[in-house]
């Protein structure tokens, strides 16, 4: 799902409607956010003004006179929702993912002013957070900042930083790093600029989509740019291939190597040579690989299936020394298949762990996410502006790469000169690329 949060200051000024809507569409938004709406009452015929048709589901917190009030538009196709908490500050839609049946938990935020009802409502919240099964995106105007970068001519706040990181701490929320604008806020002529909007999200989200983009658009309509959270994943081709250090102690791994390169014979530039050999062991990898696995599956399916019937019968009889010697042997197989998992992921995670043995899979798998959301690259912007397009990513880096490895030679030798105004064909050679 994609998720669109705007503070809007106020949804009955002229153009906002277009604006809004134009949003939705250009980033194909599933779940719409809205604060600040200063609507007592809104009706589901303007609301359509929004979204851009009549396909929609909606839930509202009324304005208290001019002041607050929250709106949330989704699709119906593919949210279903079943309960809703409505409070001054925060809405909350919980419901199912259609087709998947993820329970998910969306709140819209839109905090107070003061230090001391921030933190009010960060302590009702958490009680929320607690009672509600299911995966949690959090997003909207939190009024805070998390440290003294986010905020620009103005002054920190250290207890309000603090009590919003405390909050976000105890409640296990996450949060993407933002692309596009640095700041989410512009006020005072564009002097005043902060990051109080964002989307803070559960673990489960994190882990099951961490190539989610989390980005900030321009401000426009509003003094508050609206802010984008698109778990549509992008398909950037084939992935680079990994060998992992437990494959070396694995038998047959050195012999498949060989093999591989036994058959061998292209000729050609020597950078091409070994690219083809890369290509080469990589194909004979890939195919031991998954027959290894296919067979190591197998045989840890094997001894927990002995495990489990050893433990049946222990509840009735003692085991015998050969079924003794069984139980011992199908531990230590399950015990080497999970070590050799939780050494790949510590490998992946590129993390010196103090203790060895520690086979903590999911802590270093959340670190294997992290760094995908660190090094991953969602888009670029250029002069044409963001651009996301996986093809139009790849060419923009290799441009980027290929200006760094070109050398440009300002002054030709007088001789090289002489020599190739009097052989053209060699002009026609260098030119083409055909020199050897």
């Amino acid at each position: 799902m994609n998720f669109l949060s705007i503070n809007a200051c106020g949804i009955g000024g002229a153009g906002k409607a277009g604006w809004i809507k134009g949003l939705k569409q250009e980033h194909d938004i599933d779940f719409l956010m809205i604060q600040e709406t200063k609507k007592e009452d809104i009706s589901r015929v303007g609301i359509s003004n929004f979204w851009g048709n009549k396909d929609f589901d909606m839930e509202f917190v009324s304005s208290i006179g001019m002041s607050g009030g929250l709106l949330c538009i989704w699709d119906p196709v593919l949210f279903e929702a079943s309960s809703f908490v409505k409070k001054t500050n925060f809405l909350i839609v919980s419901g199912k993912i259609k087709g998947s049946e993820l329970i998910l938990n969306v709140v819209n935020v839109d905090a107070p002013q003061s230090v001391a009802a921030k933190k009010d409502v960060w302590f009702e919240l958490s009680n929320c957070l607690e009672d509600l099964p299911g995966m949690w995106v959090v997003g909207g105007d939190f009024n805070a900042v998390r440290d003294p970068n986010e905020r620009k001519n103005s002054k920190f706040n250290n207890s309000c930083a603090a009590n919003f990181n405390s909050f976000i701490f105890n409640s296990r929320l996450r949060e993407y790093d933002l692309k596009g604008c640095r700041f989410t806020c512009v006020r005072g002529n564009g002097r005043k600029l902060r990051k109080i909007d964002r989307f803070l999200v559960c673990s489960d989200f994190f882990n099951r989509w961490p190539d989610a983009t989390f980005r900030a658009l321009p401000v426009s309509f509003s003094d508050h740019g609206p802010i984008l959270l698109i778990s549509q994943m992008k398909n950037f081709g084939a992935k680079p291939f990994r060998v992992f250090n437990s494959w070396l102690e694995k038998e047959g791994f050195k012999e498949l190597v060989e093999k591989s390169l036994d058959c061998f014979n292209i000729s050609g530039p020597p950078d091409f040579v070994l690219i083809q050999k890369f290509a080469a062991i990589r194909k004979g990898i890939k195919e031991w690989r998954d027959e290894v696995k296919k067979k190591e599956g197998e045989i840890s399916s094997r001894a927990l299936e002995e495990l489990e019937d050893l433990e049946k019968c222990m509840e009735f009889r003692s085991l015998s020394e050969e079924e003794e010697w069984a139980f011992l042997e199908n531990k230590k197989v399950l015990f080497e298949f999970e070590r050799n998992k939780a050494s790949d992921l510590k490998q992946r995670a590129r993390l010196k762990w103090a203790l060895d043995g520690d086979e903590n899979s999911k802590f270093f798998h959340a670190l294997v996410n992290v760094r995908k959301v660190v090094n991953g690259i969602a888009g670029l912007i250029l002069e044409s502006g963001w651009v996301n397009k996986p093809s139009l990513i790849k060419f923009e880096v290799m441009k980027f790469f290929r200006s760094r490895f070109t050398e440009e030679v300002s002054n030709t030798p007088v001789w090289i000169v002489k020599v190739l105004s009097n052989y053209p064909i060699w002009i026609n050679l260098v030119l083409s690329g055909r020199l050897p």
